[in-house]
């Protein structure tokens, strides 16, 4: 997940790739400050677990808090949020959904 300088989150996206927002954008503004600046076209959701957040243990099912946590930094619905970084998830690692 992103927290860096601007400047280089701006070349990042502008370069075409994505960021991915973890449940940290719940409380880290460095991570929240990224997840504001890119259009949700250019997120990804994850959950880095096992990773421990604020004492609490990652697992697949954080990715939930994840999408809340995006959802009310940009002031979305949580279904918006789903619905693009599903699409972009598609995109990028060329998931067929006719296979599913």
């Amino acid at each position: 997940w992103y927290s860096g300088p601007e400047d280089v989150l701006n070349e990042i996206l502008d370069s075409g790739y994505y960021i991915s927002a973890t449940p940290a954008a719940q409380y880290s503004r460095y991570h929240i400050e990224a997840v504001k600046r890119a259009p949700l076209e250019r997120l990804l959701l994850e959950t880095d677990c096992p990773v421990v957040y604020r004492g609490v243990r990652s697992d697949p099912s954080s990715v939930v808090e994840t999408a809340k946590a995006v959802s009310s930094i940009k002031n979305t619905t949580l279904d918006e949020v789903a619905e693009k970084t599903t699409k972009n998830a598609v995109e990028l690692f060329k998931i067929s959904l006719e296979s599913l």
